[in-house]
């Protein structure tokens, strides 16, 4: 789409990271909140697991089509209209006064969401060299963090002062500015690597693919340990170290902002590593592995007390996970051979993936229920991050295609 070398992808790299800041500040203000939404609208853990997994069943099944429309009409398009999307169900969400409605505005902002890492995938192929892709795709998932610090620390400030219905519209309206200076600084016109022939994406290549399995496999298993914090951190924080909601909001954000800081120097690791090596053949998948490995430390947890072991043991397992998952994406992007479907592929592993990331928070509130704490969910949480590290390891060792290409224009083979 444009030349790697133009000096103006880095205004594209902030851009595309602040869309992951926002859309993850988003998501940690409902947990932030929770203590006092729960109260409000009467919520068991079993209940407030199913409330922080409402956004992940539409992010599931549109990931796929919101990927698909990426490569069909652009990131230019496509990035302003999901975020004003999600942006307007946040604020919605701060105006419910039922339980239902609540959950009708997780469903949009999961619907929302849905296209935003098929996007990073997609601009980081289009603008970043190789020796860039790792790290700006390890800055898109550092986004993560540095949002649920944000959406956390902002959250739980705004709620103090303002209540939570307000802060889910500040948050909104910020999302809001995103897509305008989106829709403003992103490059009118996108044209297609591959000329004018329209690439389709093919399920019986990238099924018949075990490169595509692997990363896959690794990635469901990271985005059950991911989802599980993101949604259980301010909690988990709480029950661990008797902390009040403020404090547990803040100390939560520091934990982010730590990971992020450490994820982001892994991530510049993982990309030294990687010069000189045949990316063709998978060689990232050794720093994927490693990545995901290390992330495993937070099954050390039960066997802390206090916040000086406690928190360096979060955020360690946080940035390790991070710095993981954005290698992963580069993985994929490594391996796929047409570069015009790189959202679309993207769209349909988060699909699988995300399946997992719905069911983190809701097995988490059954095992914390059943056992009264939360050292069963940690190692079981390690034993699921061992089973993707060996899938990656063995699987992905070779590039593989995703398209055909038809007269007909179908989407499918």
């Amino acid at each position: 789409m444009r030349a790697a070398a133009q000096p103006y992808r880095y205004v594209i790299y902030v851009l595309t990271v602040l869309m992951s800041v926002i859309c993850y500040a988003d998501r940690a203000a409902l947990s932030a909140g929770m203590p006092v939404i729960a109260g409000i609208f009467h919520l068991t853990p079993r209940g407030i697991g199913w409330v922080l997994s409402s956004f992940l069943w539409s992010y599931f099944i549109l990931n796929l089509p919101g990927a698909m429309l990426l490569d069909r009409f652009g990131a230019r398009r496509i990035g302003a209209l999901a975020v004003s999307f999600w942006s307007l169900a946040m604020m919605l969400g701060g105006l419910a006064t039922s339980l239902p409605a609540f959950i009708v505005t997780r469903v949009m902002l999961g619907a929302g969401e849905a296209p935003t890492f098929p996007m990073g995938n997609k601009v980081a192929r289009a603008w970043a060299p190789d020796s860039e892709r790792g790290v700006m795709l390890t800055a898109l998932i550092c986004g993560l963090p540095i949002g649920l610090a944000a959406g956390s620390a902002a959250g739980v400030w705004l709620i103090a002062h303002y209540g939570w219905r307000s802060a889910f519209v500040i948050l909104g309206a910020v999302g809001m500015v995103w897509a305008a200076a989106w829709w403003r600084l992103y490059p009118k016109s996108e044209t297609a690597p591959g000329g004018t022939t329209r690439r389709v994406l093919s399920l019986s290549r990238i099924f018949g693919a075990r490169a595509f399995w692997g990363i896959v496999i690794g990635q469901c298993c990271a985005n059950f340990a991911n989802f599980l914090l993101m949604s259980w951190l301010p909690l988990i924080l709480k029950t661990l170290l008797g902390l009040g909601m403020v404090e547990a909001g803040m100390w939560t954000a520091v934990c982010y902002l730590l990971s992020a800081a450490l994820g982001l120097i892994l991530g510049r690791v993982g990309e030294t590593f990687m010069r000189g090596r045949d990316l063709r053949h998978g060689a990232r998948r050794v720093v994927v592995g490693s990545y995901f490995l290390l992330s495993g430390s937070m099954g050390l947890l039960p066997f802390c007390s206090g916040k000086l072991t406690v928190i360096p043991v979060v955020a360690v397992a946080l940035a390790f996970l991070m710095a993981g998952i954005g290698a992963n994406m580069a993985l994929l992007s490594d391996l796929i051979v047409e570069t015009e479907l790189v959202a679309s592929t993207t769209g349909l592993s988060f699909t699988f993936s995300n399946g997992a990331g719905i069911a983190a928070p809701v097995v988490a509130g059954y095992v914390l229920q059943a056992s009264g704490n939360f050292d069963a969910v940690f190692f079981l949480t390690v034993v699921i991050l061992v089973c993707g590290v060996a899938a990656i390891l063995i699987l992905p060792t070779r590039a593989f295609h995703a398209q055909r290409a038809t007269p007909e224009g179908e989407v499918f083979s």
